[in-house]
């Protein structure tokens, strides 16, 4: 995967949806990120409030709010797209050892 905040947005196109924009603001004396989504297939925009900053979650959590949110905006990802993204979130994961 690509390095920096890009890799958020290569994990969103590997899921077949396209990054609109990403607003940063502050709430509360700390900031927030709301990411729009769009899926081409049937032409939804998807809000994702993230309640932080990208960089402060791991891919996989960021994923989740995705996927979470792509649902509640009545968006399904494809299994076998999802299946791919997720075996590319567990090579990102660091080892532990």
């Amino acid at each position: 995967m690509v390095k920096g905040l890009n890799k958020y947005k290569a994990l969103v196109e590997t899921l077949g949806l396209r990054q609109v924009d990403v607003y940063r603001s502050r709430e509360g004396g700390r900031e927030k990120e709301v990411v729009r989504l769009y899926d081409p297939t049937s032409g939804k925009v998807i809000v994702v409030d993230l309640g932080t900053v990208r960089e402060s979650l791991t891919l996989e959590e960021y994923l989740n709010r995705v996927l979470e949110a792509s649902g509640k905006h009545g968006v399904r990802v494809s299994d076998k797209k999802l299946q791919v993204v997720r075996s590319q979130v567990q090579r990102e994961r660091p080892s532990s050892s």
